[in-house]
């Protein structure tokens, strides 16, 4: 990938490298981010690396972020995250140089490197890429994380962005000694407490034309036994069913605010998160601080795309 020997002389360059990615992690962020600090401090065990962010997720396969002072010169290295105002700790403005890593569509061109492939299915992908150029040695570990990146983002090899190149990525990393099979197991089995909590919030699914949507306010939540944030993870409780071309869920904070994520099968959603200062993939986006009326507003204008308008 171009820029991948630059990315390797600023890696040997430093000693202390702070790795970052975006707010509200999930398994691609989590993965790429915990993989590539991994895969360095295995080829070069006299530098210093940290992770950086919040430890505020539910995967339990990840190592905690670490919870440190950053002093003196250090490369800081942003994954998965296409705009700066969702990087997940802001120290990262004080590395003397600055990587960014992603998949997303280009809307902030952050970074004195910049290593971005829209076509890529994942972060996770686009890392093991970079990373299997080079002459150095992988671990069953740092294999396994990686895989568990690509798993989660093409949702098991489903999405539109699931490639040649995303298998051949993925075989890469099983050749090194990732279990896809304990994967699978370990990221996409559910406690039964979880659910039973997704079926208690499908019953508040309406639709309007083939886009279903689930509204959570304050009250609901509560209602459930749940929290915000937990719910809005579940926006694929309608997904799989022939009639729904478009899914959303909006959970509301304790600000009063709304957050939305929108999934589709066929029509393009992002243009649409983006007019409510959200963004993200073709198919998959994600919006935050909502009003009430921006709400309602989104479910006409999704309603109206699912049945191709």
């Amino acid at each position: 990938m171009k820029g991948s020997q630059e990315l390797l002389q600023l890696i040997e360059a430093y000693d202390t490298i702070a790795v970052f990615r975006h707010v509200n992690p999930d398994g691609d962020a989590l993965g790429s981010q915990v993989g590539f600090a991994k895969w360095v401090k295995h080829n070069y065990p006299n530098k210093t690396v940290h992770l950086l962010g919040s430890n505020d997720h539910h995967y339990s396969i990840y190592p905690m972020m670490d919870d440190v002072e950053l002093s003196g010169e250090f490369l800081s290295v942003v994954i998965d995250t296409a705009n700066r105002p969702r990087i997940d700790d802001e120290r990262y403005t004080l590395g003397k140089q600055l990587v960014k890593i992603d998949h997303h569509p280009e809307v902030d061109p952050y970074g004195d490197l910049q290593m971005v492939d829209t076509s890529r299915g994942s972060a996770c992908e686009i890392v093991t890429d970079i990373l299997r150029g080079f002459d150095k040695s992988f671990t069953e570990d740092i294999a396994n994380t990686l895989l568990s990146g690509i798993l989660t983002d093409t949702i098991r090899f489903s999405t539109e962005a699931t490639s040649g190149k995303t298998l051949a990525s993925a075989s890469f990393l099983i050749e090194q000694g990732a279990n896809i099979s304990k994967l699978n197991q370990d990221l996409f089995t559910q406690p039964r407490a979880v659910f039973e909590l997704k079926n208690k919030i499908a019953q508040f699914v309406e639709v309007k034309e083939a886009h279903s949507f689930i509204v959570m306010d304050s009250e609901r939540i509560a209602e459930v036994g749940s929290t915000s944030k937990q719910i809005k993870g579940f926006v694929n409780v309608m997904s799989g069913v022939q009639e729904f071309s478009i899914w959303a869920i909006f959970t509301q904070d304790e600000d009063g605010s709304y957050e939305g994520s929108i999934r589709s099968r066929e029509y393009t959603i992002n243009d649409i998160a983006q007019q409510f200062g959200g963004g993200g993939h073709r198919l998959a986006s994600g919006v935050s601080k909502l009003t009430k009326e921006n709400v309602s507003e989104i479910i006409e204008i999704l309603a109206k795309r699912s049945i191709g308008e």
